[in-house]
């Protein structure tokens, strides 16, 4: 099989051939003659051989190509009959049996061109260039009656068939242009672009030939071998390249359709109006009175008015449709332009051979860069991110700001290991800070990525599907990339689940609270208790706050929650002091979110009126990684003043610790369990005595979380910690259960 490229060379030499053969021999007609019959055999040869290549491997377009490939047949057989007669009876003329053989090619042509529009557009009723397609009609129906079937059908002298069979010539023609232009339209939105092209070439080239022969007949000038001769060769030859360059078209990553001709549909409706205005000012013999210069002018000016409004329009809906497919800030492509070019690059991928790959990007706390520096600096880091993206990704791949800190990229044709390469290189790339108003500032980026078409045959599926890898990765700890997997959609659908069922929980009284003891270490008298919450669900059962609580924060519903906690905590410790229990001081937890809300002093404030229990024996437990800490410093101080003791939780985990103990009016640090899981010898543990002489010497409380041995009291008790909680006491237990805790202890000390 010859490479494409000297295949494109063969008709182009045959073509010069045939040229050279007609200058050579201009003044020898029957070696012309010869030419003019025998060069076209060829070409309907290399065309048919090109047709049946095509024809054979597409499985869509079998009846497209057939109907072309009986067209190019026909050809052949009018040529060689002609050729034929030339030789064995030295017949010049154009026989009867030719031209019936040339316009049934014209037939299969037609029913080609017809079958293939029906294809493409559905319905040829449906096409906004309908009308600039039919004023170029009209004009080409009005110039072929006036100069070639009027006359025909008036000069014509010989057989009835012959002058039928010459006049059908163009009205096929008509036909064919008609149905060529209409698809030549149509391919601006089909991948079939390139093969219409040729087609388009080759039909041109077709009407030329035939109108000027039939012209240059009926005026009695035509000789064979003339310099149209050759227009018919070079139509068959395209229609053999559009076969040719068919097959290139199934497998060439053409993703993004460009419209080459819209711009310039006007074209067809005013430039025909020029053209028919030429012809009849040239049937008048360019003669004309004042009236007629005037109705000229006039209607130039119109045209040239008309052009000017349509440029105008045309710039206005290029800003409109720019403005409706980007992203105004970031000049990116937005949410509409991907829903569109993802449907069309998955349409245009063979799924057995080739993916499509997803990445989704989200900014990690993008939000806390808006509340400390301002949506204008943040503003300009999306612009950066996405400057800084747009070096990051390939040629070919295409990147879309879909809102917020959210980007997308498309990979089309890719692998998982390319997709992996990329957002490797993506999480690099992002790690390098920012410098922004004299900013330092760095961001992370969460991942996820989904492929077509093993996660998802559409472009919601496949945006679904990575939206949920990657929230995986944010829960990885962020910074890092996740692929889809069948699994995510039964975490995703727990997700939902408890998402709604949270919604519903307060209100059916769903929630309960448990308490664990905080106890002195050396007496193990009970000093204290912290409320826990817990959730019991209808159906998924117990649910662990590890995995609602932080999709409560997420949708803002902490906030009702945590009231409920406070206020229930607050009532229950209040009746046990009226039950004549000791008074201790209750610890809940309080979120990030709620120290944010901006009448959150007030909640605490309304509860302990409401539920009358001193501020005193209310501790409010928060965690050492909260983020606007000049506020929270604000809240806490006016809680303080209060009467409301604060502490901080899981101490030694965070990145601040030191910062948030002199900074932060608190009473109370509570070491985190994992460093008191290592007390389990009797050694030095100098992290840990460091720790607690650090919050003695502060003139803090120290209380050391989840202890399970005795081993870890005897080195808590060491090292002068006097307070702790832990399983070795007791698991949080329900409020009847703790009662009788308490009762227990005061029936001990009694004895």
């Amino acid at each position: 099989m010859l490479p494409r490229r000297i295949a494109v060379w063969i008709p182009i030499i045959v073509v010069l051939l045939f040229y050279g053969w007609c200058f050579v021999f201009k003044d020898d007609q029957t070696l012309r003659t010869l030419g003019a019959s025998g060069f076209p055999i060829i070409g309907t040869i290399i065309s048919f051989i090109w047709i049946m290549r095509a024809y054979r491997k597409t499985n869509e377009d079998k009846l497209f190509w057939l109907l072309l490939g009986l067209g190019i047949i026909f050809t052949f057989l009018g040529n060689f009959l002609w050729l034929y007669s030339l030789l064995a009876e030295a017949i010049k003329e154009f026989s009867n049996t030719s031209f019936l053989f040339w316009f049934l090619s014209y037939i299969f042509y037609l029913l080609g061109l017809t079958y293939k529009t029906k294809k493409i557009s559905g319905s040829v009723t449906n096409s906004p260039y309908l009308f600039n397609i039919l004023v170029f009609m009209t004009s080409a129906i009005v110039i072929s009656i006036h100069y070639l079937i009027r006359p025909i059908w008036e000069l014509w002298d010989h057989s009835v068939l012959a002058m039928v069979l010459t006049i059908a010539f163009p009205i096929a023609n008509l036909s064919i242009l008609f149905m060529m232009t209409y698809l030549y339209y149509l391919s601006i939105h089909s991948k079939e672009r390139r093969v219409i092209f040729f087609l388009a070439i080759a039909f041109f080239f077709q009407i030329v030939a035939d109108s000027t022969f039939l012209y240059l007949a009926v005026i009695g000038t035509y000789e064979f071998g003339s310099w149209i001769d050759p227009f018919w060769l070079i139509s068959t030859l395209f229609i053999g390249y559009a076969a040719l360059f068919a097959e290139k078209n199934l497998t060439e990553k053409d993703y993004r359709l460009e419209n080459y001709v819209e711009s310039k549909e006007h074209l067809f409706s005013y430039g025909s109006a020029i053209i028919l205005l030429v012809f009849v000012l040239n049937s008048y013999e360019w003669r004309g009175d004042a009236l007629t210069v005037g109705l000229i002018i006039i209607f130039l000016m119109i045209i040239v008015r008309q052009l000017v409004v349509l440029k105008k329009n045309k710039t206005l809906m290029s800003e409109f449709k720019y403005l409706a497919y980007h992203d105004s800030l970031t000049g990116l492509h937005n949410r509409a332009r991907f829903n569109e070019d993802l449907t069309k690059i998955m349409g245009m991928v063979r799924p057995d051979s080739c993916k499509v790959g997803l990445l989704l990007i989200d900014l990690d706390r993008f939000k806390l860069v808006n509340d400390t520096l301002g949506h204008l600096v943040g503003d300009k880091l999306l612009v950066c991110a996405s400057e800084r993206l747009k070096q990051t990704i390939d040629e070919g791949h295409f990147l879309y700001r879909i809102g917020g800190d959210e980007f997308i990229i498309i990979l089309p044709g890719t692998t998982r290991a390319q997709c992996t390469s990329l957002a490797k290189k993506i999480i690099i790339e992002l790690a390098k800070s920012f410098s922004i108003d004299n900013h330092e500032i760095t961001i992370t980026p969460s991942i996820g990525i989904s492929l077509y078409p093993k996660h998802g045959v559409t472009s919601e599926q496949l945006l679904k599907n990575a939206d949920a890898a990657m929230y995986v990765a944010k829960g990885k700890g962020r910074n890092n990339f996740c692929f889809y997997n069948s699994e995510l959609n039964e975490m995703l659908s727990r997700k939902m689940k408890i998402e709604n069922g949270l919604r519903k929980a307060l209100r059916k009284e769903q929630f309960l609270l448990n308490y664990q003891p905080i106890v002195e270490l050396q007496t193990r008298k009970i000093v204290g208790m912290e409320a826990l919450l817990r959730w019991h669900h209808p159906e998924m059962g117990a649910v662990s706050p590890a995995e609602f609580i932080p999709i409560a924060e997420e949708t803002g519903q902490i906030i009702a929650i945590g009231e409920w906690v406070l206020k229930t905590a607050c009532q229950q410790n209040k009746a046990w002091q009226e039950a004549g229990f000791p008074a201790l001081s209750v610890s809940v937890n309080v979120s990030v979110r709620q120290l944010q809300s901006s009448n959150f002093f007030e909640t605490v404030k309304n509860i302990l009126r409401e539920t009358e229990l001193e501020p005193q024996f209310l501790e409010l437990e928060i965690t050492e990684s909260i983020q606007n800490v000049s506020e929270t410093i604000i809240v806490l101080k006016a809680l303080n003043e209060l009467g409301v003791r604060s502490a901080i939780d899981d101490f030694g985990t965070g990145y601040s610790s030191l910062h948030i103990l002199t900074e932060l009016p608190i009473n109370t640090i509570k070491i985190d369990k994992l460093f008191i899981d290592n007390l389990t010898e009797a050694s030095d543990h100098p992290l840990i005595k460091t720790i607690i002489d650090i919050g003695l010497n502060l003139d803090l409380r120290i209380v050391a979380e989840g202890i399970e041995s005795e081993q870890q009291v005897s080195n808590l008790t060491r090292f002068n910690c006097n307070f702790g909680q832990g399983f070795l006491f007791s698991k949080p237990i329900n409020a009847e259960q703790f009662e009788k805790l308490l009762t227990n202890q005061g029936a001990r000390h009694q004895m």
